[in-house]
């Protein structure tokens, strides 16, 4: 019994080491670049490490004061598909009976993400620096 105490303890810390966050996670901002495919009311993604997803719209400049313009439009729960890309399954906060997919590839090189819906890029995120 000892033995397997002993043995536990190691396995435990090699478990916790190895398991280190996915380049998505973080907060991303629309690169605004314009595109006719590109979904214009995306503005930031908040992705955390423990695989959820906020997606906010384009704040209106005549709104900034109201509580609403900080509220999420899609919530969502991701998980890594491999090294560079989260899948995401959303609800739109409008209709919570409307579910869609999201794919997160992230390029390690730039730290540019790519949000693509149905296999077409409809957005570009920066990393945003803290």
């Amino acid at each position: 019994m000892k033995t397997i105490r002993l043995l536990a303890l190691p396995t435990l810390a090699y478990f916790l080491l190895a398991c280190s966050g996915h380049p998505g996670a973080g907060n991303w901002l629309s690169t605004g670049e314009y595109h006719p495919g590109y979904l214009k009311e995306f503005s930031k993604l908040e992705v955390t490490y423990e695989g959820r997803t906020n997606i906010f719209g384009q704040s209106n400049a005549l709104q900034d004061s109201a509580d609403s313009t900080n509220e999420a439009i899609r919530r969502c729960f991701w998980h890594g598909m491999d090294a560079q890309t989260i899948l995401m399954t959303c609800i739109q906060a409008a209709n919570i009976e409307i579910e869609e997919n999201y794919q997160l590839r992230v390029n390690p090189d730039n730290d540019i993400a790519e949000l693509i819906k149905d296999e077409v890029v409809v957005g570009r995120f920066v990393r945003e620096k803290n």
